[in-house]
């Protein structure tokens, strides 16, 4: 049994991304125009590109499950859970997380994925959402959460239910 539900980005996550590009670009448009030579110049401008470029490569995509795992899918990364190690899977509300703070990451611009730290339980968590909105937290055996955004999150969590009962 496979089954995947994909990320859908929302008004406010497509507004941060667009004014998150536009400020870079005015920044080196301005960098240019302001500073006549040098390399600061040119070592803003790679800079900028590169922690962008590993910003998209960290892109949330979809959620997968497979049988006997659960996938979440990026644009260059997965990361796997075995089913049985998932130890509880609830929905959330984003209120849960206004205590989140980024410590590496993503916070709008495509997205908010990376680490976190949550200054109510004070512990790091990891997000992957394409929208600040219908959180479904994943705690491990482990106690480690993570946080995913899915609009179908009743169907995710009873879909693992279903599979965590089958293999057990």
């Amino acid at each position: 049994m496979k089954r995947s539900f994909n990320y859908h980005f929302n008004r406010r996550t497509i507004t941060i991304t667009i004014l998150s590009l536009l400020l870079c670009a005015v920044g080196a448009a301005l960098l240019y125009i302001l500073y006549k030579g040098g390399f600061f110049s040119a070592w803003f401008v790679s800079f900028v590109m590169a922690v962008a470029a590993l910003m998209i490569l960290s892109i949330p995509r979809r959620i997968v499950l497979l049988e006997n795992k659960l996938e979440i899918q990026c644009v260059f990364d997965i990361t796997e859970m075995d089913m049985l190690e998932i130890a509880r899977i609830r929905k959330v509300s984003n209120q849960r997380l206004r205590w989140a703070v980024i410590l590496f990451g993503s916070s709008g611009f495509c997205g908010y994925y990376g680490k976190f730290f949550d200054l109510r339980e004070f512990e790091v968590v990891t997000i992957y959402a394409s929208e600040w909105d219908n959180f479904v937290e994943i705690t491990d055996i482990y106690d480690s959460r993570i946080y995913v955004s899915c609009r179908e999150a009743d169907e995710l969590i009873a879909a693992v239910r279903q599979i965590q009962n089958r293999e057990r």
